[in-house]
């Protein structure tokens, strides 16, 4: 489809800028190393950007192991969302390009370099565009290699989904899945007694479990942005047994934080009464 070749063009056009800004103006800058982030990640990496990265001793040497790592991650990405892209029906096929724009959106807002931060924002918005695609790489090959996972999953979740306790302020969530792939959309509510908030979210499946993004319809009433903007993602919801499992991103782990059950049509979920019960 023309359409989904036009997005390949968009993402080397948009993936190429970043570092060759880097090219031009760190040419007789000051060395620095490169950011312990990207060290933290070399298995994202071939093992000759670190042997690289290790020996590099100026601007000009690290600009020029991110600009060949990236050259090879950027192939990579290119050559796997094709392969994801023509595995698909048109409907999803949209879907993903449509998620590509965004995700690429996303990455020009989160590695954009600082005006006020010389050379070494320069260089560390390269790293950062670098880093992106390779997660990204690994991202799009494994929801290649897990769709037959997916899907079934996506079976599985659609529809509504709730807890609610009276203990202490009670706890009252409720989750519905509108649409459970190739994205997932849908509504949801999370609050006590006392106050709560509620709104939107946007999904997509990655090892079997669905990573969502919540906007908020009150964000005065929470931390998620006004509805249809989106946070950058700190959640995941997982199908166990007969349950939809909500995990909560903390720190570089993601925590258990409320497991709901299915709510029948007209009904409400289930009540918990085990107040002291840590699990739920």
């Amino acid at each position: 489809m023309k359409t989904i070749d036009k997005v390949d063009d968009v993402m080397r056009h948009t993936f190429s800028a970043p570092l060759l800004v880097v090219a031009l103006l760190l040419a007789a800058a000051a060395p620095k190393a490169i950011g312990q982030d990207e060290k933290a990640d070399w298995g994202n990496y071939r093992p000759s950007y670190k042997a690289c990265a290790d020996k590099a001793d100026t601007t000009v040497a690290i600009n020029s192991c991110i600009g060949d790592e990236y050259k090879y991650q950027d192939k990579r990405l290119n050559d796997t969302y094709k392969a994801l892209s023509t595995s698909l029906d048109d409907t999803r096929r949209i879907a993903l390009r449509d998620e590509e724009r965004d995700w690429i959106a996303r990455r020009d807002k989160a590695c954009k370099p600082n005006s006020d931060g010389g050379t070494a924002a320069l260089i560390d918005s390269g790293s950062c565009t670098l880093k992106w695609t390779a997660e990204r790489v690994k991202e799009l090959a494994s929801r290649t290699g897990n769709k037959a996972v997916s899907a079934a999953n996506a079976s599985a979740i659609a529809g509504d989904w709730g807890y609610r306790t009276d203990c202490g302020f009670g706890h009252y969530v409720n989750v519905t899945v509108s649409k459970a792939e190739p994205e997932a959309e849908g509504t949801w509510a999370d609050g006590t007694r006392n106050g709560g908030d509620q709104g939107k979210f946007k999904g997509q499946w990655r090892d079997g479990k669905l990573y969502v993004r919540f906007c908020s319809d009150d964000p005065q009433n929470g931390d998620f942005p006004a509805c249809p903007a989106y946070d950058d993602g700190a959640a995941y919801v997982s199908p166990q047994g007969k349950q939809l499992v909500w995990f909560q991103k903390s720190g570089k782990a993601y925590d258990r934080y409320v497991a709901l059950d299915r709510v029948p049509k007209g009904g409400k979920a289930p009540l918990d009464t085990h107040c002291k019960d840590d699990d739920r």
